[in-house]
């Protein structure tokens, strides 16, 4: 029998044991982020509990997505930045009051959104928006957590988890990797 431990569980060992043995900054050697851009790729998942199947019944789904987001840091924990991810394949769902099955085509989410670091590691991220597919427009409400380690050059590893809260349609949780350029 094999022993091997999930993907998951390497990837979050990663960025936890990399800050014991990775040497810290000094606070007077930290350089501002006021003033920086970052633009971040992010490769995710989106789980939607109101999915329906391809017999018509309700389940959970689990979409592939794709992210890309933008942040301008205006303070030393601020930004202000433009998110966006798409859900790479077609399915349906059931909206929130049960009486209607919508099909989305590889739906499409842009997000202005303000962006909190209170610490070196984790950020909360708040923003309105919009779903955009062919079958109409949703508007949106994202919150989320994203839990980053800084690598040499001005790059980030991330991993983030959202919640988009789809007016009176559907919501979705979206759980990524993402790297990220600071310049």
């Amino acid at each position: 029998m094999k022993n091997y431990l999930p993907p998951i569980f390497c990837l979050f060992f990663l960025f936890v044991s990399s800050g014991i043995i990775a040497q810290e900054k000094s606070h007077e050697e930290k350089e501002s982020m006021k003033g920086m851009h970052q633009l971040t790729l992010i490769i995710s998942h989106s789980h939607i509990s109101e999915g329906i199947d391809e017999h018509g019944d309700k389940k959970w789904i689990v979409m592939p997505s794709w992210g890309f987001d933008y942040n301008y840091w205006v303070g030393e924990h601020w930004a202000i930045g433009l998110h966006t991810d798409m859900i790479i394949e077609n399915f349906s769902v059931e909206e929130h009051d049960g009486n209607e099955i919508i099909e989305r085509t590889r739906p499409f989410a842009l997000v202005p959104a303000l962006v909190f670091k209170p610490k070196e590691h984790s950020s909360f991220i708040l923003g309105i928006g919009a779903e955009l597919a062919k079958e109409g427009n949703v508007a949106l409400t994202r919150i989320g957590y994203e839990y980053g380690r800084e690598l040499p050059k001005h790059w980030e590893l991330s991993a983030s988890l959202m919640y988009d809260i789809k007016w009176n349609t559907y919501n979705t949780w979206v759980f990524g990797f993402g790297v990220s350029k600071f310049f």
